[in-house]
């Protein structure tokens, strides 16, 4: 599934939606919110909706518009959901998959990190994304 873009990529952001609505849980309402907020397109990447199916929004080849000030040489994946117990296994699932592909494709040479290490307003994710993507202090996957 995961193909190299050309640019370089050094950082994975890990994101939630805020929201736990059902109608909310499909990349095309993400992207029109987006664009209601004057984006050229949706600004994440990847979206993992709660069966844990994996959308793709933003091609990877160009920079995603996720977290302010950290987006060139990153890549942008969102997980439907607000509260922390209502995140499923399914897309929990998805996104260790989906980070342990990038990881492999880049050997090793990227790290992951939660939009909230980049602006302490945000508890985004509201998960403990560093244990379930097995993370040491740098970020980087241990697998």
């Amino acid at each position: 599934m995961f193909k190299k873009p050309q640019r370089v990529v050094r950082k994975i952001f890990i994101h939630c939606s805020a929201s736990d609505n059902p109608d909310h849980d499909d990349i095309m309402v993400i992207k029109e919110w987006h664009l209601k907020r004057g984006f050229d397109n949706v600004g994440y990447h990847y979206f993992i909706n709660k069966t844990g199916t994996i959308q793709e929004g933003r091609i990877l080849e160009l920079v995603p518009a996720a977290q302010r000030g950290h987006n060139t040489g990153s890549i942008a994946i969102c997980l439907h959901g607000l509260e922390k117990d209502k995140f499923t296994a399914e897309q929990f699932a998805s996104l260790y998959n989906l980070c342990r592909e990038i990881n492999q494709v880049y050997e090793g040479k990227v790290t992951f990190h939660g939009h909230c290490e980049v602006d302490p307003n945000k508890p985004c994710p509201v998960f403990d994304y560093k244990t379930l993507l097995c993370l040491n202090e740098k970020g980087e996957m241990m697998i």
